[in-house]
Formats: C-alpha cells, sequence, structure tokens
C-alpha cells in the first residue's frame, strides 16, 4: 500500500509538473490516439481536453502533410524516439510549424512536446529572400562593394569580387581585409583607415596593391565612408574596382625620367648596369655597400653579390624582365650576409637593351621593422581593448535602461498579482533574471570605465588585510592566502571597493587555476618607474608607482591566453562556469585610475598579476627615481645572460651595453652552459632566468659554478622571490630581481653584487 499510494502521489506531481510547462506536452497510445494533453496543449491547438483526447493525431495533421506525419510517427514506434518541425491546423482552421519532441515509453504509450515556431519560420523565410535579392542587386554592381569592421575584419564582400580577382566572399569575410593588400603597401593603407575610423560619415579613397587568388597583385582605387553609428551597417562601406591599366599608363610615362636619375645619385643606393649578369658600369653607392672597389665590380658576374640563398629568385626575376621592388639577401667582399631591397629596369645602353638595378642595404630598416612590429602588436592590442571597452560600456548603458523598465514592471506586476501564487512566481523569476543581468551590465560599465566611483586617499596594507577574511571565505579552505605586505607601502587614491574588485576577481581566477590544494599570495611593494622601462612597457608613464601583486602556484596560461585575458566575454573555463568579465573588471578599474598590468604565467607553474597604481603625490612628492647614468652605477666586467624571452632578453643586453658591461647573450639554459664552456676568459657574473624549458636558473648556476667557481649569479623572474622560493626554485639570502625592471635597478643591484 505503501508503494501505491508513493506511486500515485509521483504521478499525481509529475502531472502537476506537465500542467505548469508552457510547452505543448502530450500522451497518445500505438495508435495516436490522445490518452492526455496539458493545458499548453490545449491553448496551442484551440481545442479542449476532452476534444483531443477523442481524436487522433492524424485529425491535426495538416491536410499535405498527414502521410508524412504518419510515417514519422511508425519511425517513432522502430526507434523509440524523434525530432521533427510539424504542420498542424488548430481548430480555427489556422496553419502553425511546430518543434516535436517525442519518445516511446517503456509502457507503450508514446510522450511527446511541442513548441510553436510560426513567427520564427516566417521571419527566416522573409530574411532569406531579402539575402538574395540583395546578393543578386549587387553582382551586377561593377565593383566589389565591401562592410569592414574597427578591426579591419571583412564582414561583408558582394560575389562579383570572385569574377574580378578570384576570391569567393566566404574565403575573404572574416579575415583582415590587409591580409591581401600588398606588404609594401600596408603601411600607409592602414594610416588611411585608421583617419576614416575617427569621426563617423568621413569619407576618403585610396590606390594600393590587391591581391587575386592567383597571387598576383593588382592595383585598386578604393573609396570607404565611416558608417559605424548607421544600425544596418556598423562598419566601413566600401567599394573598390581594378586601376592596373591606368597605373601602368602612369609608370611607363615616368619610367624614362627615374630610369637614370639614380645612377648619378650615389647617396640614393647601389647602382649597376649589367648585360646577361656581367656588370658594364656601377656607381660608387654599389662599391661602399658590397666592400668592393669599383674596377673589382666591372666585368664582375652580378650574382657574386647575391646570397647563395636568393639567387635562384634573382635569377628568375632577371629572366622574367621583373620590375617591381623586391627583397633578397645580399654577400659583402668579407662574406657577410645582409638584407638588401632590389629594383631593376630594362633600359637601352649603347644601342642595346640591358637592365640597370638599384641595391638598397635595408639591415636598419629590418631591426626598425621588427621593432616596429613588436610595439605596433601592444598598440593595436591596447587599441582592441579600449574599444571593446567603448563598445562594452554603450551596451551596458542602454541595457541598463531596458533593465530600468523591466524590473519597474515586473514590480508593479507583482503588487497587483497579490495572492495570484503562480503569476507571482513567474513575475520573481523575471526580476531574479534581471537582477543578475543587471549584475552584468555592472560589470561591463566598470571595465569601460564609466561606472560612479568615490576615491580616497588608503594605506593598502590596511585595506587589504580588512578583506583577507571575506578573501579566504571566496578562495576555499584548500588553498591557502598569504599577505607580504611592504611596510614602507605609499598611500594611493582610488575608491575602496574597486580594490575589493581587484582583489576578489584576481584570488577567484587563481583558485579557478588551482586543481586541488594550492596557495595565493597577495604582496605590496613601492616602484619608481623610470623612461628606460616605459619604453618597452608603452602602457607606463614614469613616475612613482605602488604595486599589488597576486601570484599563485596554479595551472598557468599560454602566451596566446594571455593576450586575450583582459577582453571582455573570453574565458578558459567550461560553457557556464564563467562570464569572462572577471579580469575585464580589473583592467577597466586599472585604466581609470591611471595604472596599468603585468601578467607572467608559466603553463603548470603558476601565474603572477602586477597592479601598478600610482602613488599618491601629495605625500610621496620626495620619491625621485635613481639615475643609472652615475659612473660608480657602471661596470666593465663581463656579464652571461641567459633569458628564453627574445623580447627581454634583448633590451637586457641592451642595458648593459649602456652601462658599459661585455655581455654574452644566450636564449635557454643549455646555450647559457655551451656559451661559458666555450668561452676563453673570465665571466664575472650570470643573469639568469629562473624558469626556462629546457634548464631552470638553479640548475644553471649550480652547473655554471663549476667552470667558474667565483662566478656571482643574479636570479630574475616575473614572479615575486617569494613564489619562487616556495616552488623551492630558489634559498634564502639569493641574489634576485623582479622583472620587469629599469636601467637603475639592474645597475644598482649588480654593483651591489659584484662589489661584495
Amino acid at each position: 500500500m505503501n508503494n501505491d499510494k508513493k506511486n500515485n502521489q509521483i504521478k499525481a506531481l509529475v502531472k502537476d509538473i506537465a500542467e505548469l510547462s508552457a510547452d505543448a506536452i502530450f500522451i497518445t497510445d500505438q495508435k495516436g490516439n490522445y490518452v492526455y494533453v496539458n493545458k499548453s496543449a490545449c491553448d496551442l491547438l484551440g481545442y479542449t481536453a476532452d476534444e483531443l483526447t477523442k481524436l487522433n493525431i492524424s485529425d491535426i495533421a495538416h491536410k499535405d502533410h498527414v502521410k508524412e506525419q504518419q510515417e514519422n510517427f511508425k519511425k517513432l514506434l522502430e526507434t523509440g524516439k524523434t525530432f521533427t518541425e510539424i504542420n498542424i491546423t488548430r481548430k480555427t482552421g489556422e496553419i502553425i510549424t511546430a518543434d516535436l519532441n517525442a519518445a516511446l515509453l517503456p509502457n507503450g504509450l508514446v510522450y511527446g512536446s511541442c513548441r510553436d515556431i510560426t513567427k520564427r519560420k516566417l521571419s527566416e523565410d522573409i530574411l532569406r529572400k531579402n539575402t538574395a535579392m540583395f546578393a543578386k542587386m549587387l553582382a551586377n554592381i561593377g565593383d566589389v562593394i565591401v562592410i569592414i569592421d574597427k578591426e579591419g575584419i571583412n564582414r561583408y564582400k558582394s560575389p562579383n569580387v570572385e569574377r574580378l580577382f578570384g576570391w569567393k566572399p566566404e574565403e575573404l569575410v572574416g579575415k583582415s581585409t590587409f591580409e591581401n593588400i600588398h606588404p609594401e603597401d600596408i603601411e600607409y593603407t592602414q594610416i588611411f583607415f585608421r583617419e576614416l575610423f575617427k569621426n563617423p560619415n568621413a569619407k576618403g579613397s585610396i590606390e594600393c596593391r590587391y591581391k587575386c587568388k592567383n597571387g598576383s597583385y593588382n592595383w585598386i582605387e578604393f573609396t570607404g565612408v565611416n558608417l559605424f553609428e548607421d544600425p544596418d551597417i556598423k562598419g566601413i562601406l566600401g567599394n573598390y574596382h581594378d586601376i592596373t591599366k591606368k597605373k601602368k599608363t602612369e609608370e611607363s610615362l615616368k619610367e624614362s625620367e627615374t630610369r637614370f636619375k639614380a645612377l648619378h645619385n650615389a647617396s640614393f643606393g647601389g647602382i649597376t648596369i649589367h648585360d646577361k649578369g656581367i656588370i658594364l658600369d656601377c656607381n660608387k653607392g654599389l662599391s661602399e655597400i658590397t666592400g668592393y672597389s669599383k674596377s673589382e665590380l666591372i666585368g664582375m658576374d652580378g650574382l657574386l653579390l647575391i646570397a647563395e640563398k636568393s639567387r635562384k629568385t634573382v635569377m628568375k626575376n632577371i629572366l622574367s624582365g621583373y620590375e617591381k621592388p623586391y627583397e633578397a639577401f645580399g654577400l659583402r667582399k668579407n662574406g657577410e650576409e645582409y638584407p638588401v631591397r632590389l629594383e631593376a629596369r630594362n633600359i637601352p645602353y649603347k644601342g642595346k637593351q640591358v637592365r640597370s638595378v638599384e641595391f638598397r642595404d635595408i639591415t636598419d630598416q629590418k631591426k626598425a621593422e621588427k621593432e616596429q612590429q613588436r610595439l605596433q602588436e601592444q598598440l593595436n592590442q591596447a587599441q582592441k581593448i579600449e574599444s571593446i571597452g567603448r563598445l562594452a560600456g554603450g551596451i551596458a548603458h542602454d541595457f541598463n535602461n531596458m533593465l530600468s523598465i523591466i524590473i519597474g514592471n515586473a514590480e508593479i506586476a507583482l503588487e497587483e498579482a497579490e495572492d495570484q501564487r503562480p503569476l507571482r512566481d513567474f513575475i520573481n523569476e523575471i526580476l531574479k533574471a534581471s537582477e543578475r543581468s543587471a549584475d552584468l551590465t555592472r560589470q561591463l560599465l566598470t571595465f569601460a570605465r564609466k561606472q560612479t566611483v568615490s576615491p580616497m586617499v588608503l594605506d593598502l596594507n590596511k585595506t587589504i588585510a580588512g578583506m583577507l577574511k571575506m578573501l579566504t571565505r571566496l578562495i576555499g579552505e584548500d588553498i591557502s592566502l598569504k599577505f607580504i605586505p611592504d611596510k614602507n607601502i605609499a598611500p594611493v587614491k582610488i575608491d575602496p571597493s574597486q580594490v575589493d574588485q581587484i582583489l576578489a576577481n584576481l584570488c577567484v581566477n587563481s583558485r579557478d587555476s588551482i586543481k586541488d590544494i594550492g596557495s595565493i599570495t597577495i604582496e605590496t611593494s613601492n616602484i619608481v618607474i623610470d623612461e628606460s622601462y616605459c619604453e618597452n612597457t608603452p602602457e607606463a608613464v614614469p613616475g612613482n608607482y605602488v604595486i599589488i601583486s597576486v601570484s599563485d602556484n596554479g595551472s598557468g596560461m599560454s602566451k596566446k591566453t594571455v593576450k586575450k585575458i583582459f577582453e571582455p566575454f573570453f574565458t578558459t573555463k567550461k560553457l557556464g562556469a564563467g562570464t569572462g568579465l572577471g579580469l575585464a573588471t580589473v583592467y577597466g578599474i586599472v585604466k581609470q585610475n591611471k595604472g596599468f598590468i603585468n601578467v607572467y604565467s608559466e603553463l603548470e607553474k603558476g601565474t603572477v598579476f602586477k597592479i601598478y597604481l600610482p602613488g599618491f603625490s601629495d605625500s610621496f612628492d620626495e620619491i625621485k627615481p635613481v639615475s643609472a647614468s652615475n659612473t660608480s652605477q657602471k661596470g666593465s666586467e663581463t656579464v652571461l645572460v641567459a633569458e628564453d624571452e627574445e623580447g627581454i632578453l634583448n633590451f637586457t643586453v641592451l642595458m648593459l651595453k649602456k652601462l658599459g658591461y661585455k655581455v654574452i647573450k644566450a636564449c635557454s639554459g643549455e646555450d647559457a652552459l655551451k656559451a661559458a664552456q666555450s668561452f676563453s676568459g673570465r665571466i664575472d657574473l650570470i643573469i639568469t632566468d629562473v624558469i626556462m624549458p629546457d634548464m631552470n636558473g638553479k640548475k644553471l648556476s649550480e652547473e655554471i659554478k663549476k667552470i667558474y667557481p667565483e662566478i656571482k649569479t643574479l636570479f630574475m623572474s616575473g614572479y615575486t622571490a617569494n613564489v619562487i622560493a616556495h616552488h623551492g626554485v630558489l634559498e634564502k639570502n639569493i641574489n634576485f630581481i623582479n622583472k620587469p625592471f629599469t636601467k637603475s635597478d639592474l645597475a644598482s643591484k649588480l654593483r651591489e653584487i659584484l662589489n661584495q
């Protein structure tokens, strides 16, 4: 009896749940006769429950789809389940489309649920028809039509791009528009677009070379207008067409004048005239670049001035009569290879056609381009985050307005509902969802730096100490939380709630990266940022800063992931486990307070976030940067530098050379060990990164001490000394410097160690 009573209670509960469902729910026998329908099914079909339980599923099927529905029902009985779209007839005769989800129950009955999708299908049909009509219209226009967003990504390409340039639209949409611009034209093209992005409705035109599907380049004329404020376009609307023939005509008119000017201008570069590769004449500039005298060059095979790896390309261009600039590697008299820019013309010379070639040594240019690329990548990332921030702020502001209306009306409805229980429950769910949405918009506004704040002068040590209990509860008992304050910390001016947000988000981020048991360390310290530091950190400006460092020994991140972590909605967590707004919020707060962030991370070793906030100047004007130009800060010793990050290695070597040191550089622990073994002189000190892929800094130091017992070691890391020591990589009382460091920091540290 007890089991029967329990089963009856369960059946009643299931029936109650079905009656509350917004979806139409029904049960039929194996002939398709309705046994049970819920209220939503009655509402959907327009029948009463008594009327429906006297009908068969074929009775409500659209007259043109009865046979199809019977076949679907037969397959359901065979397979046990189905999910399909069906057309059904309401009692009024109205035809609707519904999603059907049905399954065969163990007792032989069929359970199913339906949802009306008529409006959605109608919208899809209208959109499909309009899109097809628009595409046909654009296909008949002579120019290619394009829509480009603020990151330079193609969001639309008209179909005639295939007829004119060989590309299918789907091969270009979603990719950068600059991918197909000739490398020599990218810089001024990007400048053109940056200017076009600045002002709404701004217009402009530009000529550049555009890559065709077959690999060739054609000249195009592009005309665009800024329609980012247009809700239908939201980008640069542009059109372009092929002007290759026009450009060739213009070039041929200039050709006669430009052939011989360069030959008489020695400062223009190296000029040579050759016949089938044999040099007939040259200028002084070619002699200066190659190291050969003019008499040695006359009669020489010109290919001897080209490095072996580039000769095949150069020979191909000679034979084909190629007349556009291209890059290769030259070969000097002393055997040194160097990057060279070549440009050739076929010209008449003493009664026959020969070839004039300009040699341009681009060694310095290549170095500058590499550095520019590095800085451009940093600038692009900053601009990208700023653009996303503006977009996020705008969306959040408008969404907040809509949420106010939703919440306000829901609260009024709740009052009007009084004791209408099911209705009050639905309204309460609306209010809960609205409140959660409001939380998200607050985070977006924080990222966009548009939230209202009340900054005040704070002692960060006291503020953080007051948060420790809350942070401990937030991260859980399995993770230890340590706070290591600098006793002489400078005050900062910031809203206290923003400090709470920074630490809460960073600690939650650290907690989620720790699989089981782990530790999180919060540290504070002062730092003086000088000009040399700012050269490698564009976001920084010289001055006094306070650092809040949050370190963990979690799973760490790849370099690719680190580049994206501050973008809103980017997350490495599983679906539903995070919004991707935590670190974006931290970024927004720091930028709003005129600070910046550095992140260091190694996979399986952990992560450290360093927040730099300006010190409150009214109280700490006496802090002044220490100059590294003082003679006592310089040295002449030999220093071995081991660092696997190329950018850090290069600027560390540059700092050391400016300070007067002789430098041996190595890009890994193994390379450093080999360099030490092969070096014939004395090495006074080794500067090594603590964590490197092949050999960590501690192991490297131990191995080199076997060769140079008296050598001194300076360890460096993006992690703080406390965290490194916790990992057991370093022992106590070891010479250590935090990345990133200034030139004056490095100079002082080196003299402190070497003068011991």
